[in-house]
């Protein structure tokens, strides 16, 4: 009985208190990396010579993100002599889902995003950061503020305008095409991939909110482990059952050059970075600065790939902008008050 008592209850007293500042800024890295994956995966996707259409291999890269990351991971905690606490880490359920939950999450979009619209794919994973938030509000019983519950949905209508859900078309349009599309043969499963995609990825949001007493190098290499394991189950899955395409066979030398890039900035940089702001962040919080990726691939789409942004779409970014920086501020303002009102305490007593 007394070692049960003494494997419990020393959790809570590990847990590491919340550093917002470190936080925010590794939600935006971790944001700006995720909306790069666009651009880096087109030219490390090869073409079908015969159809003109790329190769789907979404599930791969999102593989390749994980295991480069695992090693970068590694070699940071070797560098950091942290060697000792990954031997005596304790891996709970927690740790498994999260990186499991990332890993499917990344595999199933890429591959949606080959299958169905831009438009749709990206919909359908950004419901992830409302369904983390309502969870995190259930299960973990985090306070959802008004404020905070307004820059949600300030990024979340942004996130809707910057890609065409809502649009002008002779007047304003609101829809997601879930319609059959013959030029779009896999549609109906590339909408359905989205949709796993937003749920797994609220789960990883989630799951991140545990087990902060774990240090971060760590959480992040188990994390990415089980992130691999979850995209090559996706692999495996869409080998065969949808398109047997192996990545070896296809790949030229250029694509796999742009790959190596996407692995380290969109793998070990961006995900290891998201994790560190699901230990400091509430998954609200989480949640709204995760909308700056679309930020991000639009203007990406803007300078790189020539493509316009509507009236619409950027006022959608403007939208996203200001509710993504609207917690950073927020808690620029409580740290204001906080050191003044100290300083008024202490007149008052002197006088």
């Amino acid at each position: 009985m007394a070692s049960t008592s003494t494997s419990v209850t020393p959790v809570p007293k590990k847990a590491s208190p919340m550093d917002k500042k470190i936080g925010f800024i590794a939600m935006f890295i971790s944001a700006t990396g995720m909306g790069l994956v666009g651009t880096l995966a087109r030219p490390s996707t090869p073409i079908n010579p015969n159809t003109g259409s790329s190769y789907i291999i979404g599930d791969f890269l999102a593989a390749g993100r994980m295991m480069v990351g695992c090693l970068g991971m590694l070699a940071v905690i070797i560098g950091l002599k942290k060697l000792d606490k990954l031997r005596n880490s304790r891996v709970s359920f927690a740790v498994v889902a999260g990186g499991l939950s990332i890993g499917i999450s990344l595999a199933l979009y890429v591959s949606s995003t080959l299958m169905t619209s831009i438009a749709n794919a990206v919909f359908l994973i950004y419901t992830g950061p409302i369904f983390s938030a309502l969870l995190a509000w259930i299960f973990l019983k985090e306070k959802i503020s008004l404020r905070n519950t307004f820059f949600l949905l300030l990024v979340f209508l942004g996130m809707l305008l910057t890609i065409g859900i809502i649009r002008w078309d002779e007047g304003i349009r609101i829809g997601l095409d879930l319609a059959p599309n013959p030029q779009m043969p896999n549609k109906a499963l590339g909408d359905l991939f989205g949709l796993g995609s937003g749920i797994f990825y609220g789960l990883a949001l989630f799951f991140y909110r545990y087990r902060s007493d774990m240090d971060s190098e760590v959480r992040g290499f188990y994390n990415f482990i089980f992130g691999a394991v979850g995209a090559i189950v996706v692999m495996v899955f869409r080998m065969r059952f949808i398109d047997d395409t192996n990545p070896f066979t296809v790949m030229q030398p250029v694509n796999w050059a742009w790959a190596a890039v996407l692995f380290v900035v969109c793998g070990f940089i961006a995900i290891g970075s998201l994790v560190v702001a699901g230990k400091n962040l509430l998954a609200v919080e989480l949640s709204t600065v995760a909308y700056w990726e679309c930020v991000v691939a639009l203007l990406l789409g803007l300078f790189l790939w020539n493509e316009p942004i509507s009236l619409f779409g950027f006022i959608g970014g403007v939208l996203i902008i200001i509710g993504g920086l609207g917690p950073v501020i927020a808690l620029i303002s409580s740290r204001k008050q906080s050191e003044d009102y100290p300083s008024h305490i202490d007149s008052s007593n002197v006088s």
